[in-house]
């Protein structure tokens, strides 16, 4: 491995009209040490023509023959990659030319990380950023602990993939992306990362996330999936940190993350979707005791009603 290199990864699949964006955000780096290594995953649309048009000598490109999925495609990248830092992009998103150098610059002050995140500016479909709210307090390095209380709180720690550089040993410490999961693969990588390095995190927003319907995330069809995947995640994070954390992490979880699982059941109850309700209930019972998270969603719903409108 090349100890200035970056290698940036990115999975393609029918990335429509924000691809070439996405692309031309990473060559207009200022940082320009960086390969780039591009996977496209079976589309179906014009995304290989416009690929295979690419000249650019940093760009190495790869095609599945058939769909294999984001995570697989994050780990044939990930270990074709040549660089020490693995930086991960997203076919919707956009770059700032800065974005790269920021890395770099963070990885040499703090080479000890397993990966690191930056904060991250809102897109709409059409581009226009949106406004965000407050300041963000984390630490520049997040503990192992500390790591596992923001988790309990708000899930994964970054948000997304498209903000965040992983160090590559540490990536092969730990292992590849779990590819059975569909949405929570992510968050799965960044809590075993954590259990064995400490996480950065740059403040400074250096991408443009965009946010559109057509997203993975979004679909209402992979919430069970996504409930389920969370919870494996949880069940992991459980297991290795301290009882004090663990226990800490339990109350904060039924107050928030998992009130929230409760009520998709009961939005999907009301609309006659049973068997789609009883997924959810069948997840929650196995993770926690039922009748605690009713109460709990049930004072959650009280203390809504109370809270005085301020506007």
């Amino acid at each position: 491995m090349e100890a200035q290199l970056i290698s940036v990864i990115l999975p393609v699949y029918n990335g429509g009209g924000y691809l070439e964006e996405a692309v031309q955000t990473v060559l207009a780096q200022e940082f320009t040490n960086f390969e780039f290594l591009i996977l496209d995953d079976a589309s179906t649309d014009s995304s290989w023509q416009y690929l295979a048009s690419l000249t650019d000598p940093r760009i190495r490109l790869f095609r599945n023959e058939r769909n294999r999925g984001l995570f697989y495609n994050l780990n044939f990248l990930a270990n074709k990659s040549r660089g020490h830092l693995i930086k991960l992009w997203s076919q919707d998103d956009r770059m700032y030319p800065h974005c790269l150098e920021r890395f770099v610059a963070f990885y040499h002050l703090y080479p000890e990380v397993g990966f690191i995140y930056s904060g991250r500016d809102s897109i709409d479909a059409r581009g226009n950023v949106r406004k965000r709210n407050g300041t963000d307090e984390t630490p520049r390095i997040v503990s192992s602990a500390l790591h596992a209380k923001i988790a309990f709180f708000t899930g994964s720690i970054a948000g997304n993939i498209a903000n965040v550089c992983i160090r590559k040993e540490a990536f092969m410490k730990v292992g590849p992306f779990n590819e059975e999961m569909k949405i929570s693969g992510d968050f799965d990588m960044w809590v075993r990362l954590a259990r064995y390095y400490e996480t950065g995190f740059i403040p400074e927003k250096l991408i443009q996330l965009r946010d559109h319907s057509g997203q993975l995330s979004r679909r209402v069809d992979l919430y069970i999936n996504h409930v389920k995947e969370d919870l494996e995640v949880y069940r992991y994070l459980q297991s290795y940190v301290a009882p004090a954390v663990r226990e800490e992490g339990k109350k904060v979880m039924r107050n928030h993350k998992l009130v929230f699982y409760y009520t998709l059941m009961v939005k999907a109850l009301l609309k006659r979707n049973v068997s789609a309700a009883y997924s959810f209930y069948r997840e929650l019972a196995r993770f926690d005791n039922f009748a605690v998270l009713t109460f709990c969603f049930l004072r959650a719903k009280v203390l809504k009603r109370r809270k005085p409108d301020l506007t």
